[in-house]
């Protein structure tokens, strides 16, 4: 993304140019959600492994890093270590020097800079007296938050510059990669997009969540450019929040990015990126008018929603504006990770160990800072614990809880389990390379997997206190939920297999060990799948996970030979543990 390309998007969303629309459709608006379980596993310059064949030519390489006095100056200003239980300035400038002074014994990389490893380690054995333990607070890299760690790093980064002087872009290769589930992902996004309009469809692509939200714009742009679309960053993050409807200067961004990002040296490293936020929060472009699609990155999906809301947690502007847009049915919302999670329109999940979440009582608090538990700073609310926040995320997926990285870390209990504290009616689980599409017309809704594997769809109600309704979805169905046409309101929900799926087969992997190992629960729906009718019983403590299949069930195998199948009943039964109301 060149400055003139940054100059012609904003151009363009600041009214400039023409723009197709979409006709709408005859019976009413389709809302279209894209829920990706994360871990796309797409080719590009920064993701060789994820290349059938790596890039021998990347333009931008990973981030180096230098200690100077500049970094180092960076690096000491007082906003970074204003968190609780922060080490002092004073530590951390000696760790500083002790690194310095170590690296420079073993001399520098090639271009006089290191690369984040052997950074690291410095820091890490910088030890401030003697016999430093492992985590010892005479030895601060130890307990430093994950964010702090981050601010260290992004004050000592080293702008990358090609030999004619502008920033190298990160290029994504999705035609080389290795697995083909998240470009199928990302290509049926991009297809939702299209619907809305007769001509190339143009996306936003939100970097949010993100400890550096700068870092992953060439890749969101350059994927989807690369699969049929025109991107563009939509620049929003809680300093810009903080500078648009807080200060009212936007002039303000280096200092707010310090302040509420905790990130020194972007205007260093990206000059472009910072100087096309800076006019963005200037000129606030009516930028849904002129997309058809927005997509959220992975990351914290806790950073993502403090983009979108003011202080006293009301929405703002762009979320009122996103809002708007979706439930018009002119844009189709999409996310991974993170970025499907800050979607619950239920309770938001922002944090919690799988087994945490069985064993102890969910928190209604905003989630724990990540690395907290290994600084001893985590405040009387540990790490691991499940964490919920009642006024949800962006609140698109309506009435329903989402999570990702599902099967992959056994998130099916937790998910049960914050579906129960909420009182929730639904709750998506997206596996990862996969995606759960959710698309919503005059009061009827249809659920369909996309991607390499799927998903789980959850429903319960109040008679469900212990056990949810379950389906696992893979391609060749869709979960389509209608209303009912009585005086008592309530839906239908049936399973609509699709030409294409066939019987689902017999399954001969070894049953798992226990509910909390990967992908534990998917394997045993995919093999009771071909034999509904049965259940099976997992450990899972303190209770025991049941997975049952009751006759009328139907299961089938996808296009990709995956097995799908439902409704299930997943049942947990535990003992001593309060569900909170």
């Amino acid at each position: 993304m060149d400055s003139l390309f940054l100059r012609a998007a904003l151009m363009a969303f600041t009214g400039i140019g023409s723009v197709a629309w979409a006709s709408a459709p005859a019976d009413g608006p389709t809302r279209s959600l894209m829920l990706a379980g994360g871990a796309l596993a797409i080719c590009s310059d920064l993701s060789p492994r994820s290349c059938a064949t790596a890039p021998t030519d990347a333009t931008r390489g990973p981030a180096r890093f230098r200690i100077d006095d500049a970094g180092i100056a960076r690096a000491l200003d007082p906003a970074l270590w204003s968190l609780p239980g922060a080490p002092s300035r004073d530590d951390v400038a000696a760790m500083l020097a002790q690194a310095q002074r170590a690296l420079a014994a073993t001399g520098r990389d090639e271009g006089g800079a290191f690369d984040a490893s052997r950074l690291e380690s410095a820091f890490a054995r910088a030890c401030l007296g003697d016999g430093c333990a492992e985590t010892d607070r005479r030895r601060p890299w130890s307990v430093l938050l994950d964010v702090e760690r981050a601010a260290v790093l992004a004050a000592m980064e080293v702008p990358q510059r090609t030999d004619g002087g502008a920033r190298p872009l990160e290029r994504a290769l999705p035609s080389r990669s290795r697995v083909r589930g998240g470009v199928e992902v990302l290509r049926a996004f991009v297809a939702e997009a299209q619907a809305r309009t007769t001509g190339r469809p143009k996306i936003a692509v939100v970097t949010a969540s993100g400890f550096d939200p700068m870092d992953a714009v060439d890749f969101y742009v350059d994927v989807f450019r690369e699969l049929g679309a025109d991107a563009v960053w939509w620049p929003v993050d809680a300093a810009a929040a903080a500078a648009r409807f807080e200060s009212g200067d936007c002039a303000a961004l280096p200092r707010l990015r310090v302040e509420r990002l905790r990130l020194p040296n972007r205007e260093a490293v990206y000059p472009d990126l910072a100087d096309y936020q800076r006019a963005h929060c200037a000129s606030q472009p009516a930028l849904m008018l002129q997309v058809q699609g927005v997509f959220f990155a992975g990351g914290d999906q806790w950073r993502h929603r403090q983009s979108f809301v003011r202080a006293d947690d009301s929405p703002n502007d762009w979320l009122l504006e996103l809002r708007q847009a979706h439930a018009e049915g002119r844009v189709v919302v999409g996310g991974t990770s993170a970025g499907a999670a800050v979607q619950s329109g239920s309770w938001m999940l922002g944090n919690g160990d799988v087994e945490a979440a069985v064993s102890r009582a969910a928190r209604v608090a905003p989630p724990p800072e990540p690395g907290c538990a290994r600084g001893g700073r985590c405040g009387g609310l540990p790490e691991d614990t499940l964490t919920l926040w009642p006024a949800g995320g962006l609140r698109l997926a309506e009435g329903a809880i989402v999570d990702t990285h599902f099967s992959e870390r056994a998130r099916e209990l937790r998910l049960m389990m914050a579906m129960q504290a909420a009182d929730a009616r639904w709750g998506y689980g997206a596996d990862e390379t996969s995606a759960l599409l959710v698309r919503e017309q005059d009061g009827r809704r249809e659920i369909r997997a996309v991607g390499e594997s799927g998903g789980w769809v959850m429903r319960r109600d109040a008679a469900m206190r212990d056990e949810v309704e379950a389906w696992y979805l893979v391609p060749g169905a869709a979960l389509v939920v209608e209303p009912e046409a009585s005086a008592e309101g309530g839906e239908r929900v049936s399973l609509v297999l699709d030409a294409e799926a066939s019987r689902a087969t017999r399954q001969r992997a070894p049953l798992p060990e226990s509910a909390f190992d990967a992908g534990a629960l998917r394997t045993v729906a995919q093999r009771l799948a071909w034999r509904c009718g049965a259940s099976v019983q997992l450990p899972a403590a303190p209770g025991v996970a049941e997975l049952r299949c009751a006759d009328s069930a139907r299961g089938w195998k996808g296009a990709g030979g995956v097995q799908g199948v439902g409704p299930l009943r997943l049942r947990f039964v535990r003992e001593g543990i309060a569900v909170p109301r």
